[in-house]
């Protein structure tokens, strides 16, 4: 009897443990693809993450390229736009100049035809005043 109890206990034993060992396979099982899920999802953000941060490093490589060329095409207009305030600065001398270089021909011209009005007006009276004389003495 204590040997059939034994046996009985025994087998029950061996049964319970076949059944642990299966539960534990089952949830060993279980948990591997509890565990593949959940990497699966994380990789997957992970994933989508490093893609969005390969288009926004692209993204701001373009933006740097681009913000470089709008600075090297200000600098270019500045330099153009200097260039030209000195042009202007220069055609406004040259037209003061031009201005000053006229009123003196313009004074000029005017003392000349002054003198040259003098000169006429003394030549008649020189003119006049020989005949003036010579007929005094006739």
């Amino acid at each position: 009897m204590l040997s059939n109890i034994y046996r009985q206990h025994t087998e029950h034993t061996s049964v319970l443990k076949q059944k642990q060992e299966k539960k534990k396979k089952e949830l060993l099982s279980s948990a591997e693809q509890l565990t593949r899920l959940v990497l699966d999802g994380l990789n997957d953000d992970v994933s989508e993450c490093y893609k969005n941060q390969k288009r926004i490093d692209h993204a701001c490589k373009q933006l740097t390229a681009q913000t470089n060329l709008l600075l090297k095409q200000s600098q270019a207009w500045i330099t153009l736009i200097g260039q030209f305030t000195d042009a202007l600065k220069v055609l406004g001398d040259v037209e003061n100049y031009s201005k000053i270089i006229e009123r003196d021909c313009l004074t000029i011209t005017n003392t000349l035809a002054n003198v040259h009005q003098n000169m006429t007006k003394s030549r008649q009276i020189v003119d006049d005043e020989p005949q003036d004389a010579s007929n005094s003495s006739k």
